[in-house]
This record gives structure tokens, C-alpha cells and sequence, in this order.
């Protein structure tokens, strides 16, 4: 989440190169054009590309925020989110052309475990103050999602965990079991750093602020002040330049992976832990593009927090179900 090497850029098409214009802006716009309310040039709710007339990637006129039929639009310390449609049944929507000031993900509600027909995983395990490594595989599946790792009776228990049938449910559609919709995060500057942050503070200039994107969608929030039983998954990809790092900080579980390669590993139910990585010891080769995957789970209630920080010139706004949306 430090310095790297940005030039300025223009279009890329409708589906892909609007997040990495609007990375490199956030570096290149002056201090007027990067305030959290998304305000700056043209006032659109995003940062506007240098050198493309003012507009955004959406065609004629300027990014939209937030996109068309979104609901619980919610402003947080830095940047926003909201909600987008369901697509449990696996269709992603048409591209809407309101280009993007984020990234897209897929958000998915989960029963608690603590009621009838809830999943067991969620809600029911014991906390942590450390991280549970070691939950999932190294290298992402063929399918794009982690691998469970079949740990040692000791992780599974210290993880609140019930085998790999119900650990696949977290990241892949299950009809009666979780219900999936779009999640569009507008992503706002912390200390000239492109951030996304729904976390509390821990003195970092931050004020708090949570992460309750399905609050009376889905399930329903189950009798509690927020709809708790959650996992959210992000896919993009990145041109690396060299001196890239890439930080996560939230609860609970988080893995990350950059070329499916598994590089911040924060399993099991924890208060907001924090994990980095520095792109430069990944033996990349600079000029490449390479994918980017995050896996996140809320499987307790009383807190939710997640925040993004990164320098990474994202190539797309994410794709959900193999199908970039922006």
C-alpha cells in the first residue's frame, strides 16, 4: 500500500481497465480531487481519469454512484458500499455502462448456526486472538475458490469448523444454503493510498465505521441489530510495476491470493487482525498481469469490519461468476 511507479491512463474498454485509471488518478489528482464523500473532479462519486475530458468510464457523462438499483448505500471512514441484485441463481446482470469507482464483488448470507437449519460454521465457533493458519490449501482450485486443507483435529476445533462440505458453502452457490448478490465498494484516499475502509479506527486517523452490507436482505438479519452470517469474495487483476503492497484488515476469516498463490492467511473467528504483503517477494515479473482473489467471511456477531488499502494498478473492476461488471 506504498509507492508504485503510475502513469496516467485512459479508456481501456467497458469491461476492464476503469479501477487501474482511477488507482492511478488517486496518485495523480491534487489534494482537492481526493476526499472520502468521492467528491473531486467533476464531482461524480469517483476519482475521474487524467486526460480523458472528465469523464468516466461509462461511456458519455460521469461514473455513477452508487450504481443504477443499488440499495443499503452506506458511507463509511473511507469510501462506501451497496448493495446490488441477487444473483443466486448464477446470472451476473449486463453490464450497466455507469463504470465503476471501486470493485465489484459477490456477498453471500448464511444462516446463523445458532437457529434451525443454520449453517454450523457460522456463529458457532470459538474466538481467537490469534490467526488459524493452515484452514485452506496454498494454491487456489481450478474453480477459483480456496481449497479446503483438511486441517488437524486441532484447527478444526479451535476454528469452529464442520469439514469440507459445509467449508465449500462459504464460496459456491448452494440453493436453500446461501443466497448471492452483487456488492459494488467505492473506494476513497487514506494518506494518499487508495483504501476502502469499514473498520475500527485503532488510532490510524480513522473513525469507525462496519461492515453490514446485508442488512434485511437475504436471510433476514435473524433477530440481531445486523445481519452477521456473511462471506464476501473479490476476483480482479493487477499490472504489476514493482513496489507494490497489498493490506487487508478486518474479521473474521481472510485469505488472499495473488496468482492463486495463497499470501495473507487470517483464518478463523478473530477480533480486526491485519495482514500485508510486500508484491516485490513474490518473484513477479514486472509489465505482467496477474490475478488477485479475497476471501472473507463475518461469522460472528457484535462486530464487522473490513478495510482494503493497496497501490495495485487493477486492470478491472472485478469480475463475479467469471463475467467482468462494472
Amino acid at each position: 500500500m506504498l509507492d508504485s511507479k503510475l502513469t496516467s491512463c485512459g479508456y481501456r474498454s467497458a469491461l476492464a481497465g476503469c479501477f487501474a485509471a482511477l488507482l492511478l488518478a488517486a496518485f495523480a489528482c491534487s489534494s482537492a480531487d481526493k476526499g472520502v464523500d468521492g467528491s473531486g473532479v467533476g464531482g461524480n462519486g469517483g476519482y475521474v481519469p487524467p486526460g480523458n475530458g472528465g469523464t468516466g468510464n461509462g461511456g458519455a457523462g460521469s461514473i455513477v454512484w452508487p450504481p443504477n438499483g443499488y440499495t443499503n448505500v452506506t458511507d463509511v471512514s473511507v469510501g462506501a458500499y451497496a448493495l446490488g441484485p441477487d444473483i443466486s441463481s448464477g446470472t451476473v446482470p449486463p453490464n450497466s455502462g455507469s463504470g465503476c469507482s471501486g470493485l465489484y464483488a459477490a456477498v453471500r448470507d448464511l444462516k446463523m448456526g445458532t437457529i434451525t437449519g443454520g449453517h454450523p460454521d457460522f456463529e458457532t465457533a470459538p474466538s481467537t486472538t490469534t490467526p488459524i493458519t493452515g484452514i485452506v490449501e496454498s494454491t487456489l482450485g481450478a474453480d477459483g475458490k480456496p481449497v479446503y486443507a483438511n486441517p488437524s483435529d486441532a484447527i478444526v476445533t479451535a476454528a469452529g469448523l464442520h469439514g469440507q462440505t459445509y467449508f465449500d458453502q462459504w464460496y459456491h452457490d448452494t440453493s436453500g444454503v446461501n443466497m448471492t448478490y452483487l456488492l459494488a465498494l467505492k473506494l476513497g484516499t487514506l494518506n494518499n493510498i487508495p483504501t476502502f475502509a469499514a473498520s475500527r479506527s485503532n488510532g490510524g486517523g480513522l473513525t469507525d465505521s462496519s461492515f453490514f452490507p446485508l442488512d434485511g436482505a437475504g436471510f433476514g438479519d435473524e433477530g440481531q441489530s445486523h445481519n452477521f452470517s456473511f462471506t464476501t469474495e473479490i476476483h480482479t487483476a493487477f499490472t504489476y510495476n514493482g513496489g507494490e503492497t497489498f493490506t487487508f484488515k478486518g474479521d473474521d476469516d481472510v485469505w488472499v491470493f495473488i496468482d492463486k498463490k495463497l499470501v495473507i492467511d487470517l483464518g478463523g473467528r478473530h477480533a480486526q487482525l491485519q495482514g500485508s504483503v510486500q508484491l516485490d517477494t513474490r518473484g513477479l515479473t514486472k509489465g505482467q498481469v496477474y490475478d488477485l482473489a479475497v476471501f472473507h467471511a463475518e461469522r460472528h456477531t457484535s462486530e464487522s469490519n473490513f478495510q482494503i488499502q493497496t497501490t495495485l494498478a487493477f486492470t478491472n473492476c472485478g469480475t463475479v461468476n467469471g463475467v467482468p461488471v462494472n
